[in-house]
């Protein structure tokens, strides 16, 4: 689940359309911001108590709570520091136990309406609606939307019970048929959830209690994101498949996926068939079968990460002997005034507010995989 509730599953209720980054565990670009990370501390995992044998605890649970003091102080060191992007109006009626956070949200976007495209800017503001309940001092936070028969909830711990104001921490355990269970994943800061008389704000701690500036936690709108080796990269482990594949005489099996230049994960796996001869951020030289390639990426080569998506950008030569393929691969989910035009229509990917029916550029792209495809199959065979 996403650790800012207000924004999971995307359902809220807008005043204009909706924003399809306001979606389970993703994040939002423009004037606010969400968080895409589960997270709490081991100690706000393991508060609420298992009191069965399958792990899941009885409704009348009773987790233990940071003292009043401690809480405050830490709400006190977080409202100028840490919680200046996330802090939200709100309507809590105590009486039926729900609650309604307005989220000022404001985007621009390339709308498209018979054959036109408009580049427009739009200011809505996103309402999320939540009930609550308390199972002892825990609270769980409950969104059940409308027509949707799964329910989502939240589960959180240190406040006081049966009171939603105060200083709530987030925890990784599950809520379901009035009980809950805990995994007790050991967490590197806690997410905190602050209720107010009329606003709610949420900022992160470390162990020591410490604050933690929400940009330390996610990269800020336009950060340049070049990763350490293009050549050690997923994408690179495809390309190794691939032509072994077609040196086997499959053809059908070749995986080109440019954005996985931008995913490493702690080193990729290199076929027993792979000779690595060569090998730099940019560029590496390798033999299958007894045929030498060489791979190298052009420079322009890049990802500028935004808030709920990014640009990105590749350019690869692929040689053997004299022979090249050249992948070039651009998507910008990011349209500008110059992009939104009907002329470049043919590399846009639509979609859709369900909320609305208005249909949008989702975003712009340009590629050649297919080509690359059939140009690699000639220099691999």
């Amino acid at each position: 689940m996403s650790a800012f509730f207000i924004s999971a599953c995307g359902d809220s209720d807008s005043s204009s359309a909706a924003d399809s980054s306001l979606e389970f565990s993703s994040s939002v670009e423009g004037s606010s911001a969400t968080e895409p990370y589960s997270s709490a501390k081991e100690s706000s995992s393991s508060a609420v108590e298992s009191s069965s044998s399958n792990g899941s605890s009885s409704p009348t649970a009773t987790p233990s709570s940071p003292s009043t003091e401690s809480s405050s102080s830490a709400v006190a060191s977080a409202k100028d520091y840490c919680s200046t992007n996330f802090r939200y109006k709100y309507n809590h009626d105590e009486a039926n136990k729900k609650f309604t956070i307005f989220e000022d949200h404001s985007y621009d976007e390339c709308q498209h309406l018979n054959g036109n495209y408009t580049f427009t800017h739009i200011d809505e503001v996103l309402q999320h609606k939540r009930s609550y309940i308390f199972v002892g001092d825990t609270l769980v936070l409950i969104q059940n939307n409308e027509g949707d028969p799964d329910t989502m909830a939240t589960v959180l711990v240190g406040g006081s019970t049966n009171n939603l104001l105060g200083d709530w921490s987030f925890t990784t355990c599950d809520y379901e048929a009035g009980s809950i269970s805990c995994n007790n994943k050991p967490e590197s800061y806690t997410v905190h959830y602050v209720f107010e008389a009329d606003s709610q704000f949420v900022y992160y701690t470390l162990a020591d209690g410490s604050c933690i500036p929400p940009e330390s936690l996610m990269p800020s709108d336009g950060t340049l994101d070049k990763d350490e080796s293009y050549t050690d990269t997923y994408a690179m482990q495809d390309l190794y498949n691939s032509i072994i594949n077609i040196k086997k005489g499959d053809t059908q099996n070749i995986s080109i996926y440019p954005y996985d230049f931008f995913l490493q994960s702690g080193g990729i796996t290199i076929p027993s068939e792979v000779a690595i001869s060569s090998q730099s951020k940019y560029a590496v030289t390798f033999t299958i079968g007894g045929q030498e390639f060489s791979a190298t990426l052009g420079e322009n080569t890049h990802r500028i990460q935004y808030y709920s998506d990014s640009q990105s950008e590749v350019d690869l030569d692929l040689a053997s002997g004299s022979k090249v393929c050249h992948l070039h691969y651009f998507r910008d989910a990011k349209l500008t005034s110059e992009t939104c035009k009907a002329e470049n229509a043919p590399n846009f990917e639509l979609d859709t507010h369900e909320e609305t029916g208005v249909e949008y550029v989702d975003s712009y792209n340009v590629e050649n995989i297919d080509e690359f495809k059939a140009c690699l199959i000639t220099l691999a065979q």
